[in-house]
């Protein structure tokens, strides 16, 4: 390891600094390293992470982004990077905190949006902020995602302004049962938009449809009637 870092440092062009950066992959997450081992790892990673050559960073971020062991501070350095560089980090490193993912999601650069509405598992609250940023393509990536920790609130939020969005409509639909209080909830919008909304949730022929029927329908409602 400590033959790599004088490497990185002076001999290497990035052809190489690639190579090495895939070798990290499988030396960094060894659990045989001891600690001055680990730390050295760390310098090369570090190295690679504030190389120039745009190549030698995507390499190391794909290698890396996803281990346990990354220090916070070096994950941070990579999500902060360019969007291709940053995005498989973004995705996928376990150890990326929610107040940070809160102020990456605040840059409004909508591909990182995206990346974080796939994260295995997105906290309620980065769910909302991810909602209140209006962009439409992350919050249908939220829906589709099952480990979105989407609460009533903000699924309230979502069929509030997205609900008339026929693909947002069917993401609601195809996540499973609204909840009782989303669902009551509903009687609080427009009537144009509860006729629309529940006909379409409960299935009900557009000519027996109309916004008195759907409010009555709300009330109580613990699971969809078959029409």
């Amino acid at each position: 390891l400590q033959h790599y870092v004088l490497n990185v440092q002076e001999h290497m062009d990035s052809a190489q600094r690639c190579g090495l950066a895939n070798d990290m992959a499988h030396i960094f997450d060894h659990n045989g390293l001891n600690k001055r081992e680990r730390y050295l790892a760390e310098e090369i990673i570090a190295n690679l992470i504030d190389d120039e050559v745009e190549s030698v960073r995507l390499s190391i971020a794909v290698a890396v982004g996803t281990s346990p062991h990354l220090p916070v501070e070096l994950a941070h350095k990579l999500a902060r990077d360019i969007s291709a560089i940053s995005l498989p980090v973004l995705k996928l490193s376990p150890v990326l905190e929610d107040r940070f993912l809160e102020d990456v999601l605040k840059t409004g650069v909508v591909d990182k949006m995206l990346a974080i509405a796939e994260r295995h598992n997105v906290s309620a609250q980065v769910c909302r902020r991810i909602v209140s940023m209006g962009r439409k393509e992350p919050v249908l990536r939220l829906l589709e995602n099952k480990g979105a920790k989407i609460n009533d609130h903000t699924m309230i939020t979502i069929i509030r302004v997205y609900g008339d969005d026929e693909t947002v409509e069917q993401a609601i639909f195809d996540r499973g049962e609204l909840s009782d209080d989303v669902l009551a909830t509903l009687q609080n919008l427009s009537e144009a938009h509860v006729s629309n909304f529940i006909q379409k949730y409960f299935k009900i022929p557009g000519h027996v449809m109309d916004v008195e029927r759907g409010r009555d329908l709300l009330e109580g409602v613990n699971r969809k009637p078959t029409w």
